[in-house]
């Protein structure tokens, strides 16, 4: 016969079994990358945002979408490295405060003194995905602190995409052409040398493939995204997958740098942690909880009855 004693001891072992499980959130900084901007290089505003996404275990992921407008070097006040990078981040912190007031599970941090800034997990949350869009063709550098992509499980896809695709509304013009307008795209890994595409006459699926191909081992094109982008019909900066992506999974490298010089072209930028995998299975985290509620409230009931028979 299993007396009281052995049943709440057997309880009690499962709760501390299932303690791991529940224990297993964030601390914070643990899902990071820092973007650094430049100045950018299109002669008229164009637009520049980012998105992040992020999760509790068990519980359905919120995502925010950080938009800005970037003046021209034909502007009056041309606009400097350092102050792209706080218009950047603090739409996308914005964005977040908005969007998930009392779940905020991502934030930015700005740089004093560099052109650059971080974006990171908050404690008890994990980042899924980070994109960021660029119509202003500025380099752009990213990183993630002290680790390689591959050694913090981020994989990378650069998606190309046409300028006029987010810079004229929707059928407002239909003689409007998607195009390359004639220059290069120079994509730098590490220290490297660089790898300069001529986008003359070519069109972004070629450039993609032309792009895996030269990076070799590297890289591969891919008609499958990473994930799928984020899009809303209520804004034009938003851009459904076109198709043809570079990917780069693995990456066993610190910094990748991405430098359009085409004002035909913008550039989809998409970074996958790996909870972005584990999203679908997630709910699967909420059992030991339950489990352990369960198993609580069983060992408090036995213990007040035989306190009261006592």
């Amino acid at each position: 016969m299993i007396t009281t004693k052995t049943l709440i001891r057997s309880l009690l072992l499962s709760c501390i079994i299932g303690l791991p499980s529940i224990g297993l959130a964030n601390p914070e900084k643990t899902d990071q990358l820092i973007i650094q901007t430049s100045i950018p290089k299109r002669t008229i505003e164009t637009s520049f945002s980012s998105m992040v996404s992020w999760q509790k275990p068990g519980i359905n992921f919120n995502k925010s979408n950080g938009l800005t407008f970037i003046k021209g070097v034909n502007a009056k006040k041309p606009i400097t490295a350092i102050e792209v990078s706080k218009k950047v981040a603090g739409a996308l912190n914005a964005a977040i405060k908005t969007e998930a007031p009392s779940d905020r599970g991502a934030a930015t941090e700005i740089s004093k003194d560099k052109a650059e800034f971080l974006i990171f997990n908050k404690a008890g949350f994990a980042i899924d995905r980070i994109t960021t869009r660029d119509y202003t063709n500025q380099a752009l550098s990213y990183h993630i602190p002290g680790k390689s992509f591959s050694a913090a499980s981020v994989d990378i896809s650069i998606n190309l995409v046409y300028s006029a695709a987010v810079e004229y509304v929707r059928d407002f013009a239909s003689d409007i052409k998607q195009q390359t307008a004639g220059g290069t795209v120079t994509i730098t890994i590490d220290k490297n040398n660089p790898i300069v595409i001529s986008t003359k006459g070519k069109s972004t699926q070629q450039l993609e493939v032309e792009i895996a191909n030269t990076l070799g081992s590297k890289a591969i094109f891919s008609s499958t995204p990473i994930y799928p982008n984020f899009t809303e019909n209520r804004s034009k900066n938003y851009k459904a997958f076109d198709g043809g992506e570079v990917q780069l999974i693995g990456l066993n490298a610190n910094s990748i740098t991405i430098d359009i010089n085409d004002s035909g072209l913008g550039v989809l930028t998409k970074f996958r942690f790996p909870n972005t995998i584990k999203t679908a299975s997630n709910s699967n985290n909420i059992l030991p909880i339950t489990v352990f509620l369960i198993a609580g409230g069983i060992v408090y009931f036995f213990y007040n009855r035989k306190k009261a028979a006592l």
